[in-house]
């Protein structure tokens, strides 16, 4: 499990003592990814953090290495480019998306 330390930056917060909102996030990354085309489909995840501004999610990759920042629409998709993912590698990475982000 990834253990959270430091301050992320701008409206970015962490998650984990609120189970509850990261069981449904991680329900609805699985509800939006309807095509096996789509990057984060059957990946296992967990949810470390949002946005407080918009509907960005940061999952760890429990698979292999790496983050994905995803975009949740709350809607089952079918266009395999939605959720728009952005998925790194480290955790430096993560950070400067997170700050790229904008708000």
């Amino acid at each position: 499990m990834f253990r959270e330390t430091g301050d992320l930056p701008g409206a970015w917060y962490y998650l984990k003592s609120d189970q509850g909102r990261r069981q449904v996030l991680e329900s609805e990354l699985v509800n939006e990814c309807g095509s096996d085309q789509h990057p984060m489909f059957g990946q296992r995840v967990e949810v470390v953090a949002c946005c407080g501004t918009c509907d960005e999610v940061l999952f760890k990759l429990l698979d292999q290495q790496g983050w994905a920042i995803v975009h949740l629409t709350w809607r089952r998709e079918t266009d395999s480019s939605w959720p728009a993912c952005e998925v790194v590698g480290s955790w430096s990475n993560v950070l400067e998306e997170m700050i790229d982000h904008g708000h």
